[in-house]
């Protein structure tokens, strides 16, 4: 098990916002031990996958809406009192990521473009730079000739 102050320094979110996401439902209450609403946070092995797999949804740009809604129902793995219609579950988390893939592939595609105007860019001032240095070495050159004579 680990504490809230652990899992903030193993997946790089700070407490604040685990608390944050518990709060929206992101993430599912962990175990407390003490005080019933104010007793210490602590997570399992499973609960810091599930995290660092949600975090992991937000660098990539998910919304929190669709990453509450892919996080609903919980981890399916974990043991749980309530009967739970797996199916469903799994079908909506598959159509989540369909639709996250499907944004990932046209940022990807709308970066190609930028990268490849910017090579373009750095190739034609790279080329300007070099005839500029061609036609100042050959001023220099004929400068120093006529110094010299």
């Amino acid at each position: 098990m680990y504490t809230i102050s652990e899992v903030a320094r193993l997946t790089g979110i700070t407490a604040f916002t685990l608390r944050y996401y518990e709060k929206i439902g992101i993430l599912p209450n962990p175990v407390r031990r003490g005080e019933k609403r104010h007793g210490a946070r602590f997570y399992s092995d499973q609960d810091l996958q599930f995290i660092r797999f949600i975090h992991g949804l937000k660098e990539t740009g998910m919304s929190l809406e669709h990453i509450a809604a892919f996080a609903e129902d919980g981890c399916l793995l974990a043991p749980r009192e309530e009967e739970l219609d797996v199916r469903r579950t799994i079908e909506k988390r598959l159509s989540l990521l369909d639709l996250h893939t499907e944004r990932l592939e046209r940022e990807m595609e709308r970066l190609a473009a930028v990268r490849a105007a910017a090579e373009e860019k750095r190739a034609f001032y790279t080329e300007l730079l070099e005839k500029e240095m061609g036609s100042a070495g050959a001023r220099s050159s004929v400068a120093n000739h006529a110094a010299e004579t």
